[in-house]
């Protein structure tokens, strides 16, 4: 898995999903069929969100039924193991590449999409803050569409950047995450990736992260800078390369240690006061 974009699940079965969740036939077969229709819908159209998704002109009860059938993919629940598949899934959260894993994110809303409810491609796993910050319902702009994990690959952009900087007057270090488009990226994804990082507030959360990272790796940011400023430039850049191997090219690390890298104030010394330690003896 990377940041953006994960494996959906292997070999999942969705009419069995819905025969386990609805084993007392409160759901009829042609029901299930009609299920099953619109899960092929929804991905055919890679999950955008539209009003043929909400399937409006079914019995009332059906919504109710698959909306509250949710409720079955917990820990002990018929769908019990859905969730534990899904949630292995990743590592880390998909939205911000560093929250522990704790939700099943409904990538088109629940309350809305309420037929989508139990539907494994629309089951995001992510961590529990992200989940809570995202909206209520689809914007209406294509534009502020989330990028679906699943369907839509972006792993042949390169695309998450950062800046970083060293206040003259603090010595503090001020890093800034943008998204740059890409030769053959369209406007659409570009708006929608640029969208991500307002709609998970994620510039903000990384300002923490970024402190706990760099402050975690101290110690080898002064055993390479022993050997002159420019080590620590080339560790920085080799530090860039394994993060990249290991999470991706659009990974917040990557782009941090990539940016780093180009800070001249920063690997000429200045990290020790930028994250706020005394230089060693």
């Amino acid at each position: 898995m990377t940041m953006w974009n994960l494996n959906p699940l292997k070999g999942f079965d969705a009419r069995e999903h819905l025969d386990i969740a609805f084993a007392d036939n409160e759901v009829t077969n042609a029901e299930k069929d009609f299920l099953i229709g619109l899960y092929e819908k929804y991905r055919e159209g890679l999950g955008r969100p539209s009003e043929a998704l909400c399937a409006p002109g079914q019995r009332q009860g059906l919504y109710s039924l698959v909306h509250d059938a949710y409720g079955m993919i917990q820990d002990n629940g018929r769908l019990k193991n859905l969730r534990a598949d899904l949630k292995l899934l990743a590592d880390y959260c998909p939205y911000c590449g560093f929250g522990q894993i704790s939700d099943l994110d409904h990538l088109l809303q629940r309350s809305r999409f309420k037929l989508l409810s139990i539907f494994a491609l629309n089951l995001v796993p992510c961590c529990g803050v992200c989940n809570r910050g995202k909206r209520k319902k689809p914007a209406s702009n294509p534009a502020k569409h989330q990028l679906h994990t699943y369907l839509e690959s972006v792993s042949q952009f390169e695309f998450l950047r950062a800046t970083a900087t060293i206040r003259s007057s603090t010595g503090a270090l001020s890093v800034e995450y943008s998204v740059e488009q890409c030769i053959g990226m369209s406007d659409e994804l570009f708006s929608r990736l640029k969208f991500h990082l307002i709609e998970f507030k994620l510039q903000e959360k990384y300002v923490k992260q970024v402190n706990i990272h760099l402050n975690e790796q101290i110690a080898a940011l002064r055993m390479a800078y022993r050997n002159g400023p420019s080590e620590l430039r080339n560790f920085l850049l080799a530090t860039a390369h394994a993060h990249k191997e290991n999470f991706g090219a659009n990974d917040w690390r990557t782009a941090l240690f990539l940016a780093l890298a180009q800070c001249e104030a920063f690997w000429s010394g200045g990290f020790e006061r930028a994250l706020g330690k005394a230089a060693s003896v």
